[in-house]
């Protein structure tokens, strides 16, 4: 877990007002234990004072990515931020913990990620489809997506989450961007996806955007306890 917090240490003044979501995504050896041993950390003074929401999730159908699951902080603002990135030093027992944390998970990835754009509260969605995307013309991107996907869900009466975002710390080699779609369960999930990719507009937007975006990975994130 020091690991973790060491990526936030570097954190600087960003310009951007927006809310923070820091993913921390790693190979659980012993899920149970993680499972446990997280929750006694959310359940510490430390946790019960993170100025933010506080989520596991489990990766399936991962492609590329070796991780099989995600903790993810999400803050609205820089103070939450900041607040979270000092205080685990001042909690030994946290740090205890997190040194046996260590023992059941081997870390892939750390990631500080904000949304360039979105649309309906994702924290109450309970699985997510994820595009992992490298984009050349950020700006050329969002112009195309964004009137694509508010178009998509009038017509699919989506009142779940759609959006695009960013890492701006952490580990982002791999992709520059990723579009996200939240759903309240697998299946419905996997069914608007199958419905997105056969609408004409769908084929509309991929040739607006193929000679600047380039898919590298797709992920099926499922949300296994708020703390």
């Amino acid at each position: 877990m020091k690991n973790f917090i060491i990526l936030l240490a570097f954190v600087m003044s960003s310009t951007i007002s927006a809310q923070y979501c820091a993913f921390y995504d790693f190979e659980a050896d012993e899920p149970e234990m993680v499972v446990s041993t997280l929750k006694a950390m959310m359940d510490s003074d430390w946790g019960k004072n993170i100025q933010g929401t506080k989520s596991l999730f489990q990766y399936s159908f991962n492609g590329t990515n070796g991780a099989t699951h995600s903790v993810q902080f999400c803050f609205q603002d820089e103070a939450g931020l900041e607040q979270f990135m000092m205080s685990f030093a001042g909690s030994p027992m946290t740090q205890l913990l997190g040194e046996k944390l260590g023992k059941y998970m081997t870390p892939v990835s750390q990631q500080l990620n904000v949304p360039a754009w979105y649309q309906n509260d994702w924290s109450n969605d309970q699985v997510f489809m994820i595009w992992q995307m490298n984009v050349t013309d950020a700006s050329k991107y969002a112009g195309a997506f964004i009137p694509f996907a508010q178009k998509m869900m009038k017509k699919m009466g989506v009142k779940n989450s759609f959006g695009l975002g960013y890492p701006i710390l952490g580990k982002t080699n791999d992709f520059t961007h990723f579009v996200w779609s939240g759903a309240p369960d697998v299946k419905t999930a996997l069914a608007r996806t199958k419905t997105m990719y056969a609408d004409a507009d769908f084929a509309k937007y991929s040739a607006a955007v193929n000679d600047i975006r380039s898919v590298v990975n797709t992920v099926l994130m499922v949300r296994v306890m708020d703390f």
